[in-house]
């Protein structure tokens, strides 16, 4: 019967000639939809009003502008994407895009011309309606709402032949800060997500945007402006990208282009900021005066350590390394996570132990149980690491799952998940509520890995995991991530962390709201960030307590002394730290009345703070009519390009049209591989 089974789907694949490399389970919209779409017919979205279904499809996204700002540690944003009507009827661009996950959208606005449309945050179906009603009016409207934390949909409607649009909407974020240097990313495409077949992910679709075959230039371009205030600048790198940087007012201020005027939209940009030695902040405090509260972003950089002499011996670890090879990681992605695993295996100790997990559609293991790190054991894991082929789909659920199971961990040893992965798939919730449920006493570190790494799911399972998130851009940056990480390791962390507010008197500040809520654990050379609603005024002390290396430790900051800086903004970054933490609380529930409740209060601050977040939603309308009644309206969804450094043979090789041999074939594959997956056990091989 198995067998039997295995023939049906490996014949159904051939009837469709899939891509090579790409299991069944990516939703990417296929090369089929993509082929149709770039032949130059449109493919009406469900209840498409489009009078002609022949009429041409233009590839509408033209530019997308962007400006950053960093001052005082927080990066402000400015994005405005530039549609342009190049058909001969009206028309419909929906266009899925990143952010950072840590990013909070403050504005949006539809520009047409001098004329300027401001968006209202609403509940999202109610917005969602209000922009259909629009649409099929004929008035101009644009809705922006939120996919995944990290996943965004821009969507605008009834602009005429010929016509130019803009949507320009801003976001902020606290800027990450670690061992004197700043870092600012901007992502640019969105990674095809694969989404297991046997784990719902009712918006698949909508996290899917068709890819662009790869000999298609789309004509789409970005252009980046970064400028850095208020900062004692050492250096400006960029790994990704090509810059320029010039200095001005005395090296008061720093602006950052692409060094080419505009880049593909294909990886993310990012920068690393050095600050002069021995100018590296240590307590920040950015404020926003409210009538009866202030609103408080908190940067601490704990002094932490201890004597040598009271430092307990080093602590054997026991690592499990869990790597992705998937066909997401071909291309570069794949050599960047073996360099970065050769040189975990190279600081292993004798004291320590391992394993090795490997996963794609399947998984299996170097050893099936922890094993020693003798010299023997290391140069087989070296070997088997060497060999790994990137191929097949992200069945990650059950590769974690396994790895989160396995046996032969000793009582006096650390242990950890080191997890090197894109990241690219659509079950995050179902991954993370996994690793709450099954972590135990185990840390987790996560590596993205690529040029279009899925950075949300990376952070929140390092969060979850009590480890951190690392990301390796090139492969100049292995050895730097990787030696950091264990110099992490190496060094004591503090942990139960406890935060104590008190008044100049030295009085206890009653009931300061604060997030993250509990503080999390503290790393060496990594600053505590905090945002806090407080009384109007308060410049008392915040003290830091917790254990280091087993030892008692408090550290006391003395907040009136704080580098202290002014901004509008943080009442919406505190807002969305009460939505992120009533995400986390929806992740550990399964009671409806539990997830009904802390629907009702997202909804409730997202109105509240005018937050997009995954219950509600911006949106602009304009009053007059653009469209004449009867007059065809075209729906495009806006294709992306697949991320720089993946391989094109892992996700395009040649499709079909054919309606008939599409059902046959899709109704084989779902069939087989819906029993395959689920009614037997995934094989674990060691």
């Amino acid at each position: 019967m198995h067998s039997f089974l295995r023939l049906l789907v490996l014949s159904s694949v051939t009837l469709l000639a899939l891509p090579v490399g790409a299991a069944p389970g990516y939703s990417t919209n296929g090369p089929p939809a993509v082929a149709g779409m770039l032949a130059g017919f449109p493919r009406p979205r469900d209840g498409a009003d489009s009078a002609n279904p022949q009429a041409p499809v233009a590839l509408p996204l033209q530019k997308t502008e962007v400006r950053l700002n960093l001052s005082g540690g927080l990066l402000e944003a400015e994005v405005t994407q530039v549609f342009t009507n190049r058909t001969d009827s009206a028309l419909e661009a929906i266009y899925v895009f990143p952010l950072p996950s840590e990013a909070t959208v403050t504005g949006m606005e539809l520009r047409v011309g001098e004329r300027v449309i401001r968006s209202v945050v609403k509940e999202r179906e109610q917005a969602r309606q209000e922009y259909e009603a629009a649409r099929t009016e004929g008035r101009k409207a644009a809705l922006l709402e939120q996919e995944r934390p990290n996943i965004f949909t821009t969507s605008v409607t009834n602009f005429l032949a010929g016509e130019t649009v803009s949507i320009r909407f801003t976001y902020l974020q606290a800027a990450e800060y670690q061992r004197g240097k700043y870092s600012v990313t901007f992502p640019m495409v969105v990674g095809p997500r694969y989404i297991p077949f046997c784990l719902p992910v009712p918006d698949a679709e909508r996290i899917s945007p068709p890819i662009l075959q790869p000999a298609i230039d789309s004509g789409h371009r970005v252009s980046l402006t970064a400028t850095i205030a208020g900062l004692p600048v050492k250096a400006i790198t960029s790994s990704p990208h090509a810059i320029a940087v010039t200095a001005r007012d005395g090296g008061q201020i720093h602006e950052v282009t692409l060094r080419e005027g505009e880049a593909l939209p294909d990886s993310e940009f990012h920068l690393e900021i050095a600050l002069a030695d021995g100018d590296a902040p240590v307590t920040s405090v950015v404020t926003t005066d409210a009538h009866d509260a202030a609103y408080a972003l908190v940067t601490l950089l704990p002094p932490i350590g201890v004597p040598a002499e009271k430092l307990p011996p080093r602590v054997p670890r026991d690592v499990l390394f869990l790597i992705d090879t998937s066909g997401s990681m071909s291309g570069d992605s794949i050599g960047q996570a073996q360099a970065g695993l050769l040189k975990c295996l190279d600081m292993l100790k004798p004291e320590d132990a391992f394993t090795i997990v490997r996963f794609a559609s399947d998984y299996s293991a170097f050893a099936p149980e922890l094993r020693a790190a003798t010299p023997e054991r290391l140069d087989a894991a070296r070997t088997f690491v060497r060999t790994l082929q990137a191929g097949g789909g992200t069945e990650m659920q059950t590769a974690l799952d396994y790895t989160l199971s396995l046996t032969g961990g000793r009582a006096e040893a650390l242990r950890l998940v080191v997890f090197l992965t894109d990241g690219d798939v659509g079950n995050e919730a179902s991954l993370m509520n996994l690793l709450t449920a099954k972590l135990g006493s185990t840390r987790l570190f996560t590596f993205g890995i690529g040029s279009a790494p899925n950075e949300f799911l990376m952070r929140r399972l390092g969060e979850l995991g009590r480890g951190q998130a690392r990301f390796i851009r090139s492969q100049e940056d292995v050895g730097a991530v990787m030696s950091d990480f264990f110099r992490t390791l190496d060094q004591p962390a503090m942990t139960g962390v406890h935060l104590n507010w008190r008044t100049k008197n030295g009085q206890p500040l009653d009931a300061p709201v604060v997030y993250p809520q509990p503080c999390p654990d503290v790393f060496v050379d990594r600053p505590i960030q905090l945002v806090a609603k407080l009384p109007a005024g308060f410049d008392g002390t915040l003290e830091v307590s917790g254990s280091v290396a087993g030892h008692p430790a408090t550290y006391p900051f003395s907040l009136g002394k704080a580098v202290r800086t002014r901004h509008d903004g943080i009442p919406t970054l505190f807002g969305q730290a009460v939505v992120n933490d009533l995400m986390y609380q929806r992740l550990r529930t399964s009671d409806p009345a539990e997830l009904e409740r802390l629907r009702t209060e997202v909804l409730r601050t997202g109105i509240e703070y005018q937050l997009v977040t995954e219950f509600t939603a911006r949106l602009a309308v304009e009053e007059a009519i653009a469209r004449p009644p009867g007059a065809k309206l075209a729906s495009v969804k806006v294709p992306t390009m697949l991320p720089r450094g993946w391989n094109p043979a892992a996700f395009f090789a040649t499709a079909t049209d054919d309606p008939s041999r599409l059902a046959l074939g899709g109704a084989a594959i779902a069939f087989g591989l819906a029993i395959l997956g689920c009614a037997f056990p995934r094989r674990r091989v060691s």
